[in-house]
C-alpha cells in the first residue's frame, strides 16, 4: 500500500542544510497498525507530514498504491489528502463555535455527497466513537477526551485508506487515553490502516508493529519493543 524509498528531508537554517530524515525505507501493508516512536526532534513530525502529503521529501520516493506522490499537482495532492487520508492531531484542530455534528461534517463540504449521504456518514462516524448523543453539543462544552473522539470521527468521515495519528494522548487523562486507544484498535480490527506517532511507550504498544526514530534514522529496538 505504502512504500517509502530512501526518503531524506533537509531544511535550510542560516544557509546551512540541516538533515531531518536520513535515508528512510518503509513499507506499510493495507490493514497494518504501525506505531512510530521517538523523542522530540527525532523526525517523527517530518515523517508524518510526508506520509500526509503536507510536505515533500528532499530526496527519495513516496509511493501510495503505486502512485508517486511527488508527481501529483497541487490540486491532485489536495484531493488525495481529502479522499484517501484521515488526520488526527494532538491539538484536535476543531472549530469551537461549531457543534459536534458541524465539525465532523467539515471534510464532506469538499465532496459531492448529497445531504442524505452526509447525514448518514456523520451518524456512522459518531457512532463509531460513541459520541452520537453529543451531535448537537457545542465543541466548547466538551472535555479533552470527548474532543479527541470528535477529531477521530472527523478523520474517518470519508472512510480514508490511511489514518494518520499524531501524539493522541498528549492532552488526555489516563481514562480518556484508554478509551481513545480502544477506538484505534477497533478501527484497525475493521481493516483501517493506521500510522501513529508518539513519544509514549504505552501508547505505542497499541500498534502491531513499532518502529523507533532517532536523529532522523531508524534506531535499534529498545527493550521490550520490536522493530522490523
Amino acid at each position: 500500500m505504502i512504500e517509502l524509498k530512501n526518503i531524506s528531508k533537509e531544511v535550510l537554517e542560516a544557509g546551512v542544510k540541516i538533515p531531518i530524515l536520513r535515508n528512510i525505507d518503509l513499507t506499510i501493508l493495507k490493514g497494518e497498525f504501525v506505531s512510530v516512536m521517538g523523542p522530540s526532534g527525532s523526525g517523527k513530525s517530518s515523517l508524518m507530514n510526508i506520509l500526509g502529503s503536507l510536505d515533500l521529501p528532499t530526496s527519495g520516493d513516496y509511493l501510495f498504491e503505486g502512485t508517486n506522490i511527488q508527481r501529483l499537482s497541487g490540486k491532485q495532492l489536495a484531493d488525495f489528502r481529502n479522499q484517501r487520508l484521515g488526520f488526527v492531531f494532538q491539538s484536535f484542530m476543531l472549530i469551537p463555535r461549531l457543534s459536534v455534528k458541524d465539525n465532523v461534517e467539515v471534510p464532506l463540504l469538499y465532496s459531492t455527497y448529497n445531504k442524505k449521504e452526509r447525514t448518514r456518514r456523520i451518524k456512522e462516524a459518531l457512532e463509531q466513537v460513541g459520541m452520537i448523543h453529543k451531535a448537537k453539543e457545542p465543541i466548547i462544552n466538551l472535555s479533552g477526551g470527548q474532543k479527541q473522539k470528535i477529531a477521530i470521527a472527523r478523520a474517518i468521515i470519508n472512510d480514508p485508506d490511511l489514518l494518520l495519528i499524531d501524539e493522541p494522548s498528549g492532552n488526555l487523562d489516563a481514562d480518556s487515553k484508554g478509551e481513545i486507544l480502544d477506538i484505534f484498535k477497533s478501527l484497525n480490527a475493521k481493516g483501517k490502516t493506521i500510522v501513529l506517532v508518539t513519544h509514549d511507550p504505552e501508547v505505542a504498544q497499541v500498534g502491531k508493529r513499532i518502529l523507533i526514530l532517532k536523529n532522523g534514522s531508524w534506531a535499534q529496538p529498545m527493550k521490550g519493543v520490536e522493530v522490523y
